[in-house]
């Protein structure tokens, strides 16, 4: 009984270590794919022809569900549509095309 009680102390000493490797690991694959993933998203400013509460609410509804749109800024007051997204998704004629369908201008802001 003695000896199957220290070999399954030693079991345990010996398996805590590559425990703690393994997660650090893996720690450090997560810290490189999320810094990997930042450095895909960008943000492109249109101006726009908006005329009401209505119209920002019919962008806000349509253009954040667009594939590759990960946050969306819709101003009236400056006519400006602030758009983050993932450039592996989507690009900007493509956000832009979809703001023109909805019936509004979409002039890239340098």
């Amino acid at each position: 009984m003695k000896k199957i009680l220290v070999l399954c102390v030693a079991a345990i000493l010996l398996a805590v270590p590559v425990s703690f490797a393994q997660n650090h690991k893996d720690q450090k694959g997560k810290a490189e794919k999320t810094e990997k993933v930042n450095s895909d998203i960008e943000t492109v400013t249109f101006s726009t022809n908006m005329s009401c509460k209505n119209c920002v609410k019919k962008i806000n509804e349509n253009i954040s569900f667009e594939k590759g749109v990960k946050g969306l800024d819709v101003s009236l007051e400056n006519q400006r549509i602030s758009v983050k997204y993932d450039k592996r998704k989507t690009t900007e004629d493509a956000i832009a095309a979809s703001i023109k369908k909805l019936g509004y201008k979409a002039e890239k802001v340098k």
